[in-house]
């Protein structure tokens, strides 16, 4: 994921390694990516919702209180729907 968000130029990636300080950093195994799968399959439009935003919710749907902010709402509070915890998707 984090490929999405880095140009591999540091200084084009200040203000996103600077955000990512703040992060927890995971590695995703086989089980998270499964459940990234069924939400995917979940929402019904699992050919348009991106790996990567399934994933996000995997994550983040397995843990209390957490938040995800997104440029792309819709997606994620589609998948938000079928987490396991509540998940605040919050739009950037």
């Amino acid at each position: 994921m984090l490929t999405e968000a880095l140009t591999g130029d540091h200084r084009r990636d200040f203000h996103t390694n600077r955000l990512l300080r703040t992060c927890q950093i995971r590695d995703v195994d086989e089980a998270q990516a499964r459940e990234a799968a069924r939400l995917r399959a979940a929402t019904g439009r699992a050919g348009n919702i991106s790996a990567v935003d399934a994933l996000v919710a995997a994550l983040a749907g397995g843990l209390p209180d957490a938040v995800v902010l997104t440029s792309d709402p819709l997606d994620l509070r589609a998948l938000a729907e079928h987490t396991a915890m509540t998940l605040r998707v919050v739009s950037t």
